[in-house]
């Protein structure tokens, strides 16, 4: 059933978009209809896939050759849609010569038509057949719960009323391992380096509960420096270790000092990294330990120095406890619950669910009857209940047997995920296991390789969002948020390990990966692509002896879908990989139809001049953190681009050109500008970019900037995050007042040196639909028309605004602000007080650097829902008051204030949520003051 479902869904969106093109771009009326009709017998074929679970031989032998004859299809629009991109490109291009001779090789791919047709109607005869094949080896359709399911509007709803609160599935019924691993990690009584083991079974929890301790805002306080590295599964020993000490060293101070690490020897790496340590309090982990002569070696750098400083492994071997300290603790998790645990986890995995219910209902009883109280058992039936209605939630377990196993529950939670959410899932599974991924690199990825169009049974196409998506499979519990942005949003997610490999297992069933590890023993550099077609003919052996030749092994380059390197090692090499990867391509066969290539984090990889012009199927290209100075003018060829992301590199200039990728829809940029040829379409208006929602990291030094024009007509912008001279800040504030669905900006002002210069926004038109708003500049005082027209905003941030006196009192109307940072210089005042009834939403507040604040007042009433509170580099702060009300408050977080602010009871709260360090000793305090 995946095969089919997983196979056919992008062979008809595939074709569908073939048909789309004018008329005159197919070879004949006939082949249209031809098409048409191959595109109804697959919607057949799917919809038969979707309400039929038995499986025979048959069966089987069938969904193999629709998985080729669909990829096939694929493969066939693919190309054609490539050639005639290749042919709209060349009219873009200057000169006579360059438009005609494109035009000619246009017409001679129109020529080879002949052949292309006689394939084309071959495949289309194969499928007719399978199709008769196919629905009479079928059973009658069942009516089974995928007609059924909740709608995922509502279970995404549902999971949302409560998702910065739930913890992960595994660590809950686990609160007394988590207690008394938070108290031997911040024991004052205890200064020498303790060595902490958490031993279980694999799948029972154990990174998840060290994990949720790793990550309060206590432990983050406690120590000068955490380091959280995965021991790898595979490789020689001593490549394992040089990689493990790699890894530490990069998340400690020394990080910015020393490049190259990885051309170091052993011996070097260890004792830099205990160097590292000598004089800070650390935390480490070492996840997935599975070996006593890897941690036996890698405790020799761990310096005591009397601070207090703590290691924790973790490990499935339950031998490896006597490497661990004898005189601390030993945590054995359980491989199952007592029944009330078993209660509480599943209530807790069923977003929505009636939590307050004391005794368990026979339902309840009967779902965890089939749990045998193993934790992600529990926590993925529960997600997997939670997408069904609950008069199919009998019908949904009995699918398992007696006692079925961890693999049954994940393989049912797969096959009753939609065609659609099936390759979501698999797409996730390619990144590297246990990977933080952010959410914005994952969402990209589903759009360019067109994961978010969903076939209805009528064969209409409908498109979800992607955060939809996410949510639906994290009410599921088959991905975890991790970090949250201002408004609430997941940042960045995880999958847990077992379900990583139980997903690239089911990837790799279905052909669609392809994992080359790097030949270079010195580096743990991985590439992963999506290569739907794993057939092997004659003259495919011998593009992959091409492809062999050009130092590509294990995928054929002409079939390749989506490409991503996590190279992120050789911080002094350039990564000459894609190079390689573009070598193979123009040796092989016909048009590549990469659709992805996302090198995230490789440092300098090597872009032909050429690269343009050679990838013209291209949606995505990933270039963050690859510290590129520049990219080749041919970018601009990339017609068919979605998302360019060039944040955290060098490049301060991009060829306009890329405007002429007219499904543009997200543009990072690291406070680049463009050059001065900006397309007339674009300027004028008369055919403006409307896909285009984010435009990131914009630099326009002028108000007579051509790209002043052009921001007048991207009238879909909803993020925008400019920064400008001051003399362009009237023609940014006009501008900005127009774009009526913006939802985030972030507006800065710098003068020629780049320091924060005058930001005046004081008769400022703000869109109301914007909610997280941040300025960078000095605005004297706060615009009367922002709590005026921003009555939705959620999340401020003001930095070097210079307000003076107290200016709370122009921001009282904003009552849906959640997130409040004061950043350097914001405030240039002594006082700052919040009267009560302000801010009733207000979860996080944030003052960094405000050099003369001496006193915080919250009066009784305001901010009644505070959570969070971090205070940093308030050197003056003396006196903190009004806190001891708010009930709600959880951390209180302060670094680099006075020590007596800090030990003063005068705070109102408990010392168990206060969180303090570099804290400015009474005498130094007084001099400090003295000297001002």
């Amino acid at each position: 059933m995946a095969a089919a479902e997983v196979a056919v869904s992008p062979a008809i969106l595939g074709l569908r978009d073939l048909l789309s093109k004018p008329e005159d771009t197919i070879v004949s009326k006939r082949l249209t209809d031809q098409i048409s009709d191959s595109i109804s017998k697959l919607q057949e074929i799917l919809k038969h896939a979707e309400v039929n679970d038995d499986r025979n031989q048959e069966t089987r032998r069938c969904e193999e050759q629709l998985l080729l004859q669909a990829r096939r299809a694929e493969q066939i629009a693919e190309e054609f849609l490539v050639k005639l991109s290749r042919h709209q490109m060349s009219k873009l291009q200057k000169g006579r010569f360059t438009k005609l001779f494109g035009l000619v090789r246009f017409f001679l791919v129109m020529n080879r038509g002949s052949a292309r047709k006689k394939m084309a109607e071959d495949f289309m005869t194969k499928v007719r057949s399978l199709f008769s094949e196919f629905t009479s080896s079928r059973p009658p359709a069942k009516g089974l719960l995928g007609t059924e399911r909740a709608s995922s509007s509502s279970s995404s709803k549902r999971n949302q009323e409560n998702k910065r609160q739930r913890v992960e599935f595994d660590i809950v019924g686990r609160d007394k391992y988590v207690e008394r691993l938070r108290v031997w990690l911040v024991k004052d009584d205890d200064s020498n380096l303790r060595v902490i083991s958490v031993v279980g079974q694999q799948a029972c929890g154990k990174t998840a509960l060290v994990r949720s301790v790793f990550s309060e805002p206590k432990i983050k306080h406690h120590f000068d420096c955490r380091a959280w590295v995965r021991v790898p599964d595979h490789g020689e020993e001593s490549d394992r270790m040089k990689s493990l000490l790699v890894d530490i060293l990069k998340l400690t101070p020394l990080q910015g000092q020393v490049k190259d690490l990885e051309h170091k020897q052993e011996e070097q790496l260890f004792e830099m990294l205990h160097k590292s340590l000598m004089d800070i309090k650390y935390l480490i982990v070492l996840d997935n330990l599975c070996e006593g002569s890897l941690i036996n070696k890698l405790l020799v750098p761990f310096v005591d120095s009397m601070n207090g400083s703590r290691v924790i492994f973790t490990t499935p071997n339950a031998e490896l406890q006597k490497f661990a300290d004898p005189w601390t603790l030993h945590l054995q998790l359980l491989p199952d619950m007592t029944n009330e645990e078993c209660k509480k986890l599943l209530r807790v995995s069923i977003p929505g669910d009636d939590n307050s219910a004391s005794e368990m209902t026979t339902l309840e009883q009967r779902i965890l009857s089939k749990c045998n109280r193993s934790p992600p058992v529990i926590s993925l039936l529960g997600g997997l209940l939670s997408a069904v209605k609950e008069s199919n939630w009998v019908a949904l377990i009995d699918r398992l047997g007696e006692r079925p196993t961890l693999d049954d529950v994940m393989r049912l939670s797969f096959d009753e995920l939609s065609y659609m959410m099936k390759l979501c899932v698999l797409n996730m599974a390619l990144f590297p296991k246990e990977s933080e991924v952010p959410t914005r690199r994952l969402f990209g990825q589903w759009a360019a390789e067109g994961l978010l169009a969903e076939v209805a049974a009528d064969g209409s196409v409908q498109m979800r969002s992607a955060a939809d998506c996410f949510h639906e499979l994290k009410s599921r519990n088959l991905i975890h948020a991790v970090r949250w942005k201002l408004d609430g949003s997941a940042r960045s997610c995880r999958m847990p390990a077992f379900l990583h490999e139980f997903f690239l297992a089911k990837a790799k069933e279905l052909g669609l990966p392809r994992i080359r590890p790097s030949s270079d023993s010195d580096s743990e550099e991985e590439s992963r692509g999506m290569d739907p077609v794993a057939e092997q003919s004659a003259q495919n052996q011998q593009k992959q002896a091409q492809n062999k030749a050009a130092g590509h092994y294990g995928y054929q380059v002409q079939f390749l879908r989506s490409f991503a390197s996590f190279n992120t090692r050789k911080l002094g090499t350039q990564a000459r990989e894609i190079e390689d990867l573009l070598k193979s391509i123009k040796l092989a066969w016909g048009p590549c139809l990469l659709r992805v290539l996302d090198l995230e984090g490789v440092y300098k990889p090597v872009l032909p001049e050429n690269f343009g012009n050679i990838l013209c199927n291209l949606r995505y290209l990933g270039l963050r953190w690859t510290v590129l100075d520049s990219i080749p003018e041919s970018v601009g060829n990339l017609l068919l681009l979605e998302t360019l992301d060039l944040k955290h590199t060098n490049i301060t200039k991009v060829t306009s050109a890329i405007w002429n990728a007219k499904n543009l829809q997200h543009l990072y940029l690291s406070e680049a500008s463009f050059d001065e040829s900006i397309p007339l379409h674009i300027i004028s208006g008369c055919s403006p970019n409307t896909k285009l929602e984010t435009l990131w990291g914009l630099s326009i030094k002028t108000d007579k900037s051509p790209m002043i024009s052009a921001l007048k007509n991207l009238q879909g912008l909803k993020k925008l995050g400019v920064t400008c001279r001051p003399g362009a800040v009237q023609v940014m504030k006009e501008i900005v007042s127009t774009l009526t669905g913006l939802k985030s900006l972030r507006l800065r002002s710098r003068d020629l040196l780049g320091q924060p210069a005058r930001l005046d926004l004081s008769d400022m038109n703000w869109p109301d639909s914007l909610s997280n708003l941040y300025l960078l500049g000095s605005l004297q005082s706060v615009p009367d028309s922002l709590s005026i027209c921003c009555r939705n905003l959620k999340a401020l941030t003001l930095s070097t605004s210079r307000l003076e006196g107290n200016q709370m009192e122009a921001l009282k109307d904003l009552e849906n602000l959640i997130v409040l940072r004061l950043l350097a210089r914001s405030f240039t005042g002594t006082r700052l007080c919040c009267p009560g009834e302000y801010f009733p939403k207000l979860c996080v507040l944030k003052l960094w650097m405000l050099e003369e604040l001496n006193e915080l007042v919250v009066e009784e009433g305001a901010m009644c829902e505070l959570k969070e509170l971090e205070i940093r580099q308030c050197k003056n702060l003396a006196k903190v008051a009004g806190l001891r009300p708010i009930g709600s408050l959880e951390t209180v977080s302060l670094t680099g204030v006075k020590e007596k602010l800090a030990n003063d009871d005068s705070l109102g709260v408990s010392r168990d949520i206060v969180n303090a360090k570099e804290l400015i000793p009474e005498e130094e305090s007084q001099r400090e003051t003295d000297e001002h």
